[in-house]
Parts: C-alpha cells; sequence; structure tokens
C-alpha cells in the first residue's frame, strides 16, 4: 500500500495503520526520517540544526508538506524516488518541541508556523511499539517568500557565521539557489514569481485532517457516517483578531443569521454555546451536528449523516436498510455553513481560501443513500443510490458567494451517489435558489 495525499497518510497514522503508509515515495508534499539514539533531528549539532531549519523552509518554499519521522526511506533499483520501506517508530523522549520550535525560531525567515504532532504505534504489535512525530509545514505566502536559512555551514557540519541560504524542495530532494541566482532575486526585491530552479506549484491549503478527526471525538461521532465541510485560509497567516471580542466569531455563532431560525437545519444551537478551544472557538451539538473554529481562522463543519441530522424525518427503512439522506436538509445544512463562514470569516484572512467536504464512512453497513428529485412523501418510494466511497474528498476555491460555494459542495456531494446535481430541485444553474428552499415546508 501507499499514501498518495497528505490527508491519506495523516488518516493512516490516526487510524493505527502505518504499514499502510510503508511504499509511499518521498515527493514534494512528504520526507520521511528514521530516528537516531539523538532522535530525528540531533538539536545537540550545529548540523542538526541546520538540516531540521532547511527541512522546513524547503517545505514552506514548494508549498507545504509534511516531515513523517518513524518510518526509514531508501531508493529502490530503478526508482526515481526514496520509498518508505520500514517502520521505525520511536519513544517520544527523543523529540523536545520546545527545542525543535527554538531552532525554527532562530534560523528561519520569517518565521514559519510549523505544526507538531505525535501518533501512536498499535499497541499489540509484537514487532515493534513506539511513536511517529509529525511536522506539518504550512506554504508560505507568495508576497513573503522566500523563507531562509540564517546559517549555512561547513564540511564539518559547523556553522559558518554571517551566512545564509534559500532551500526549495524539488521532487524528494532540497535544492539550493546558487550565488548567482540570489542575486538576481535580492535585485527584484526577493518578490518573484519566477525561479531559476524547477519548483512544485504552490498547491492549496493543507488538508486539514486532524481538525477533522478532533472534531469528530468532540461530538462523539466515531461510529457515525459524517459529512464534513472545511474551509482552509491558503496562506494563513497567525492568529485571527477579534476571536473573543465584542462582535467578534464567538459572537457570531452565538447569533447566527439562519435563513429559518436556531431550531431548522442549520449551525447554530438554542442550547449550546461556543466554547474556547486551543486559541479558537468549538460549538459542540452533539451527536448531531458541530462547528470548529481554529486560531488562524479554519473552519470545520460535522454533520452525522443519520435520522438525528441529514436524514431527519427518513431514518432507516423498516426492514433495517440504509440511512436514507434527505434532500431538503443536506441541501440547506450546506447552504447555511457557507452563508455563515463566505461573508463573515473568510474576509478575516487576506488572499485565497479552499473550501472542501469529505464524506466519511458513507459506505459502511448498512450504508447512506441519496435520491434524485425532492424528497418523496410517505412511505417514500423513490430510487434512492446508494454511496459509493468511505473516503469521499474533493476541495475547490473558495468563490466567496454562499449560493455558489453551496452548489459546487452539493455538485461534489450528489457525484459520490452517481447522481447529477442539476436532479437538486433548489438549483438554479451553478447556483442554490435560496427562494426556492425558503418556500419548501419541511
Amino acid at each position: 500500500m501507499a499514501a498518495d495525499s497528505m490527508v491519506q497518510l495523516i488518516s493512516y497514522l490516526t487510524a493505527q495503520q502505518p504499514y499502510e503508509i510503508v511504499g509511499t515515495p518521498e515527493s514534494e508534499w512528504v520526507d520521511f526520517k528514521s530516528a537516531s539514539p539523538k532522535g530525528p533531528y540531533d538539536l545537540s549539532t550545529d548540523k542538526g540544526k541546520f538540516e531540521l531549519a532547511k527541512d522546513v523552509a524547503a517545505f514552506a518554499n514548494a508549498g507545504g508538506g509534511l516531515i513523517v519521522c518513524g518510518f526509514k526511506a531508501k531508493k529502490r533499483t530503478n526508482e526515481l524516488y526514496e520509498v518508505a520501506e520500514k517502520v521505525t517508530p520511536f519513544d517520544k523522549k527523543l523529540v523536545n518541541i520546545d527545542s525543535y520550535k527554538d531552532v525554527l525560531t532562530e534560523y528561519v525567515r520569517p518565521l514559519l508556523k510549523a505544526k507538531f504532532f505525535w501518533f501512536d504505534h498499535p499497541e499489540d504489535d509484537p514487532e515493534t511499539s513506539g511513536h511517529y512525530f509529525v511536522i506539518e509545514v504550512p506554504a508560505l505566502a507568495e508576497s513573503e517568500r522566500w523563507a531562509l536559512v540564517t546559517r549555512g555551514t561547513n564540511d564539518n557540519g559547523q556553522f559558518i557565521k554571517g551566512s545564509w541560504t534559500i532551500p526549495i524542495r524539488n521532487g524528494d530532494n532540497t535544492a539550493h539557489l546558487p550565488p548567482d541566482d540570489v542575486y538576481r532575486l535580492m535585485n527584484d526585491g526577493l518578490r518573484t514569481r519566477r525561479s531559476p530552479v524547477p519548483v512544485v506549484p504552490a498547491v492549496p491549503a493543507a488538508d486539514r485532517a486532524r481538525a477533522r478527526e478532533d472534531l469528530r471525538t468532540a461530538l462523539e461521532m466515531e461510529e457515525t457516517p459524517v459529512l464534513f465541510f472545511q474551509s482552509v485560509p491558503d496562506h494563513p497567516r497567525g492568529l485571527v483578531p477579534g476571536m473573543y471580542a465584542d462582535g467578534g466569531l464567538r459572537d457570531l455563532l452565538s447569533n447566527q443569521d439562519t435563513l429559518r431560525g436556531a431550531h431548522a437545519f442549520n449551525w447554530s444551537s438554542a442550547y449550546k454555546r461556543p466554547e474556547p478551544r486551543e486559541g479558537g472557538l468549538l460549538l459542540a451539538d452533539a451527536p448531531r451536528r458541530g462547528l470548529l473554529i481554529e486560531s488562524d481562522g479554519t473552519v470545520t463543519g460535522a454533520a452525522a449523516a443519520t435520522s438525528e441530522m441529514l436524514g431527519w424525518a427518513l431514518g432507516r427503512s423498516n426492514d433495517g436498510g440504509p440511512r436514507r439522506i434527505s434532500v431538503f436538509v443536506l441541501t440547506e445544512m450546506t447552504l447555511e455553513y457557507f452563508r455563515l463562514v463566505d461573508p463573515h470569516v473568510l474576509p478575516l484572512v487576506e488572499g485565497d481560501w479552499t473550501h472542501r467536504i469529505v464524506a466519511s464512512g458513507f459506505t459502511e453497513d448498512p450504508g447512506c443513500t441519496l435520491a434524485p428529485g425532492d424528497d418523496p412523501a410517505f412511505p417514500f418510494w423513490g430510487a434512492p443510490q446508494l454511496a459509493t466511497s468511505s473516503d469521499w474528498n474533493h476541495r475547490w476555491k473558495a468563490l466567496g458567494d454562499p449560493e455558489r460555494d453551496a452548489y459546487e459542495a452539493l455538485r461534489h456531494i450528489y457525484a459520490l451517489f452517481g447522481l447529477d446535481v442539476t436532479t437538486n430541485p433548489f438549483i438554479d444553474t451553478d447556483r442554490v435558489n435560496t427562494t426556492k428552499l425558503l418556500e419548501k415546508k419541511p
């Protein structure tokens, strides 16, 4: 097996399935490292500090990525890239996260907000034990490029005073801009979109798989099929201002401007209030729905695909068949998410945003179904279609128009069931028609 994306790799680690990652090649988005007795990076040496700073800066310059520690990688015969060939989990005491942060703060400019995560190896594995350490590196905004390391090293691995270098991830390797090219960039004000070294094009914002799993756990939805909505700034810029201020995001979540009140199908709650969570906000209405806003503005919404939420008034058939999703509830929940996020959250972080929908567990027994057309009257005759994937994950550049973004989300959701979004009665061309939705009497 192998992981073909950051979200899939993190999903394997979260599910304690590290062996599924074996066979994954190093690339522009992932680098594997095994741990020595001093850890993945020996920060007691200048060379170890430089290697950490270099690797992080290189990923930031090439669109972001993951440094995954706890796997041995090797280049196989007739292959271009090194491939993860063995799991090598290790003891947490080999890594002091504060020391890693200190090195990046001292040696990388501009300051990068890398994130650090631990994942457990399966306890029942008789062959090995330990943990995996992952560094998630965000992409650096074009306007702030390039990230540089404020030290270079000599052949003995010792820092050279007054030196610096600009590393760039190129495939599974790291290249350094030669002096002549650095000189040209300096004359351009270090603000150019072109590079003399082949650079992998910038990718959309990193898939926040961990945020989805954290929200799922908070809502006690581990065994529930869940539809996630997620909105991520392509280039986060630290803490969003006014998270807890009067009129800020906390007030927004507490007093949402919904289409039909807090008891309808939206993300507000008449009983729950948003709670501070690691610099952000969590509005949890378990086991039906929940909304998480992270400190950098990233929004994750989770709706249960059960009779408690997306299957309201439909549920399962009497013979214990699949969970049926209500067309009306799905459409209103989708539109309400973007009515909340597009006008109120996106403007807080400049630049492009990426919207994403993830349908998780939709084919798990007894499965989920969606039918073309409107919701049928009792006894629910129709032609419902079964979901075709339990890991449906699609994204698009945020349009900033709630009705247009809701259409894009529904277009991807309908495809999960082998349906065309035009069979949704609340769609007009390329947008959800709010008027038609409000005319429906649930």
